[in-house]
């Protein structure tokens, strides 16, 4: 088991690290030059650090942990993806994806041990919540995807969408928000990064003020309550309607669009009539859908739509104006794919 840290430099903003480093008689100069051994150059101890004195060296490894997380296992899929397996310091294993589709490469990041929402199609929920997720155990698994990389590659997007509810551990995720997105940190565009959330109207309300314009994105799933509270129960303290209205105060707030997530499940939501009620509830929002039939998970015995189904689900929402994108499938050989990851595996598939 991993030392837990006293001090996460990766969790903490250039302030906090100045003033660190001005209290251990050092010039506040000395954060930056951490922070880009860590963020550009890749350094996961501190003797890597050339430019920094040996003693200061020395006195930040008392006091900080410069990575609090290690890397167990990579699992590579038949479409280049990679899933990482990830241990942190109480022994947790949480995992994360690094996705490749041409020129966009992207950090699947989660935000807690385990999940509280219990969606019924989704993995990540089915031993519960174990704990939040730190701010600098956010920001490694995207350094972990970060150092993997290949020559001339770099990661354009990062997404909220592994195990946990994002917005329910806020200000841990927005820390490791505001780390990516800073110039000193990953400096990686708001706009290329993702929060995927079941909805919590108060905490949208909350990110509507951050003065970050972050992409949100609503797993929905369902036209209505009734049909949501039977996929996502977390609904039932929400409902529709009210994280519609939140959502509209986001999209005022940012002006980003607000993207929907449908899991397609064959037999629950995927019919025509559920399109075209989909269609009316979403009336009217400036948004978009991403449609993805349902990964196989061994506990939930569901299945995705036959293809004639999809196509009529997407030609529905297409011919009512809603703008619609199928998304593909990536990973599911080696459980990465959507809905399958968990916070601990005793079975792993595919190629180390």
């Amino acid at each position: 088991m991993l030392k837990p840290p006293i001090l996460s430099i990766t969790g903490m903003l250039l302030p906090e690290l100045e003033a660190l480093c001005a209290s251990m008689k050092e010039p506040v100069y000395r954060a930056k030059q951490i922070l880009s051994w860590v963020y550009e150059k890749g350094a996961t101890t501190f003797d890597r650090m050339s430019n920094l004195p040996k003693s200061f060296r020395t006195e930040m490894e008392k006091k900080c942990s410069l990575f609090q997380t290690r890397v167990d296992a990579v699992f590579r899929t038949d479409d280049n993806s990679e899933k990482f397996l990830i241990h942190l310091s109480d022994g947790n294993l949480i995992e994360s994806v690094l996705l490749r589709e041409g020129t966009r490469i992207t950090a699947c990041v989660s935000s807690q041990v385990g999940c509280a929402m219990a969606c019924r199609f989704c993995a990540s929920g089915l031993l519960g919540l174990e704990r939040d997720l730190a701010t600098g155990e956010i920001v490694e698994q995207m350094l972990h995807i970060k150092n993997r990389l290949l020559s001339g590659e770099r990661i354009t997007n990062v997404v909220f969408m592994g195990i946990g509810e994002p917005l329910a551990n806020y200000d841990n995720v927005i820390g490791a928000i505001r780390i990516i997105n800073a110039p000193w940190g990953t400096g990686i565009g708001a706009r290329h990064i993702t929060l995927s959330t079941v909805g919590i109207p108060g905490s949208i309300r909350r990110l509507s003020r951050e003065g970050l314009q972050v992409n949100l994105a609503i797993s929905l799933h369902a036209p209505s309550d009734a049909m949501r509270q039977q996929i996502v129960p977390a609904n039932k303290k929400t409902g529709i309607q009210a994280i519609l209205a939140a959502t509209q105060e986001y999209f005022k707030a940012t002006g980003r669009d607000i993207s929907f997530e449908y899991v397609l499940i064959d037999g629950v939501n995927s019919s025509k009539q559920d399109a075209e009620s989909l269609a009316r509830l979403l009336k009217g929002i400036q948004c978009n859908v991403n449609l993805l039939p349902v990964n196989p998970v061994e506990e939930f015995h569901l299945a995705p739509p036959d293809r004639e189904t999809v196509e009529i689900f997407y030609e529905t929402l297409q011919k009512y104006g809603i703008i619609t994108t199928l998304r593909k499938r990536k990973g599911d050989d080696v459980h990465a794919a959507c809905g399958q990851l968990r916070i601990q595996n005793t079975k792993f598939y595919g190629k180390r």
